[in-house]
């Protein structure tokens, strides 16, 4: 089960998406003061969440539970198939929180601005979904080799 460098990829994806914990999504800043977006809300400068900007989608969760599920089908190895549409489904969820950071990134630049210009910048957990979803693509063609080996194999006999 180890050896196999799809269970590799499926724990390489599933720390980046834990890792979105330790990062920031972005940063903003205005004239007088500065915000970040983290994915468990956004802060002002002094480290306080700011409660009258709430998060629609509890990113900290979703993301904790990608991690989780990627982890949970690297023990799907003797059923390939189920391994490959649970990665697949995977994929869906992980598009999903990136559309939706960026909609939430856009949403919380729209509520700065009436108090100046905003200037934005994105931060490493912006960006660590997306290595997600490149390494459950590379787990995915992975499973799919490993499994054509063995039809192959089961050909011959």
């Amino acid at each position: 089960m180890w050896q196999r460098k799809q269970t590799v990829f499926l724990v390489v994806a599933a720390l980046l998406a834990f890792a979105t914990w330790a990062f920031p999504v972005a940063s903003y800043e205005q004239a007088q003061s500065s915000y970040v977006f983290r994915t468990t809300g956004l802060y002002d400068s002094a480290g306080s969440a700011m409660n009258e900007v709430g998060l629609k989608v509890p990113f900290h969760i979703v993301l904790t539970l990608i991690g989780a599920a990627l982890l949970a089908f690297v023990f799907f190895y003797s059923d390939r198939p189920r391994q490959i549409r649970f990665v697949r489904g995977t994929y869906l969820l992980t598009l999903a929180t990136i559309a939706f950071l960026f909609i939430t990134d856009n949403s919380i630049q729209t509520y700065l601005e009436p108090s100046g210009a905003v200037v934005s910048h994105y931060g490493t957990s912006f960006f660590l979904p997306l290595g997600t979803l490149l390494f459950s693509f590379l787990a995915e063609r992975a499973i799919k080799a490993d499994e054509e080996l063995v039809r192959s194999a089961d050909r011959l006999r």
